[in-house]
């Protein structure tokens, strides 16, 4: 095992904690953003290398000694009623730990034994940073877990990704996104009759697949519940593709929340099919309320029009200018926590 230090490059390590690897679209796009920021001073890898439980073939704590600093995040990963046995390891506070672009959803309740051990390891004083995706979660940690550490926030940590450029042609295309969901069939009756209503008005229905890897495949398995003669299914690997699926969309109708963020960093609408915090948080943020609905809705047809307004340069650029500053005082905050070498930082 090798131990923490300087790379053959001459950049420190750094061992990432989060829902990674099983191909959900958001968490990928996370890893794509921490390289867009971090990737020129620091050596980035993926810290557990299983799939299922236990999450890591050997040791924790040697999959830990083998980095200089961790990051956990970003998403909904601070659970007021469990705790993953993934994202919050023990082990982990042996390295400065950097908690970015975190979520706290709370429709499920509160344990307190939960939030108890939460607190427990948010007050290690080996948690250097803490920011959210959103200011209720901000308020959430401040005031259930009453960290020693400031508790920044900002906008998802995907509107600072670089998405690729698009050119949308004129036929006029609504995007639709569906996803498999556990021990459970859902009811698109009310989504069909949106559909339906697109295209009596000429739209193009492009059925996305936003996933990769095995949730991919177990999205892609489910789309032939939603029924529409005519569709055009999306499906790839290759997240800059699937990026370029959103944004060559006119409107978007989206069971997916980062396939909301997305859309909304292209300019597209996109009419949310699961009202969950971080939907209606997000919604907020960019003063679009009219766009949150549900599958079961029976106005669900009604929210969708040839005319919704774009979301506004302005909106977007305040999205960008969040995100970023969140990713930049994370990097500011490893680098000053995990400087580099002397040799180096003398060059």
């Amino acid at each position: 095992m090798t131990g923490a230090g300087t790379t053959s490059s001459g950049r420190r390590r750094l061992g990432l904690v989060g829902f990674f690897g099983w191909g959900n679209f958001g968490d990928e796009l996370f890893l794509s953003v921490h390289r867009q920021f971090l990737s020129e001073q620091f050596e980035i890898s993926v810290l557990h290398d299983l799939l299922e439980k236990p999450y890591y073939s050997g040791q924790v704590a040697d999959a830990v000694a083998a980095v200089d600093a961790i990051v956990i995040g970003g998403g909904d990963l601070i659970i007021p009623w469990q705790q993953s046995e993934l994202y919050w390891k023990p082990e982990y506070l042996e390295r400065p730990v950097f908690l970015t672009g975190i979520g706290v959803p709370r429709w499920g309740g509160y344990s307190k034994d939960v939030v108890d051990a939460m607190r427990a390891f948010v007050q290690h004083p080996n948690v250097r940073f803490i920011s959210t995706r959103d200011a209720p979660s901000q308020e959430w940690i401040v005031k259930h877990l009453e960290p020693n550490v400031a508790v920044h926030t900002g906008a998802d940590m995907v509107c600072a990704l670089d998405v690729p450029p698009v050119e949308r042609s004129e036929e006029r295309v609504l995007g639709v996104v569906t996803r498999k969901r556990k021990n459970e069939g859902d009811d698109l009756f009310w989504l069909e009759r949106l559909c339906e209503k697109a295209a009596r008005l000429d739209y193009r229905i492009d059925h996305l697949v936003l996933g990769v890897g095995r949730v991919g495949e177990a999205d892609e398995a489910v789309h032939g519940d939603l029924r529409i003669p005519g569709k055009k299914l999306v499906r790839s690997d290759d997240l800059d593709e699937l990026c370029r699926a959103i944004g060559r969309c006119h409107g978007l109708a989206s069971m997916k929340f980062h396939g909301t963020v997305v859309a909304a960093m292209y300019g597209v609408p996109s009419i949310v099919l699961s009202a969950t915090d971080k939907n209606r948080n997000f919604m907020g943020m960019i003063d679009r309320p009219e766009l949150l609905s549900g599958l079961g809705d029976a106005h669900l047809p009604d929210r969708f029009s040839p005319y919704m307004a774009a979301i506004p340069r302005h909106s977007r650029t305040w999205l960008r200018d969040s995100a970023t500053a969140a990713m930049e005082r994370l990097r500011a905050s490893l680098l000053e926590a995990v400087p580099a070498p002397p040799a180096l930082a003398r060059a």
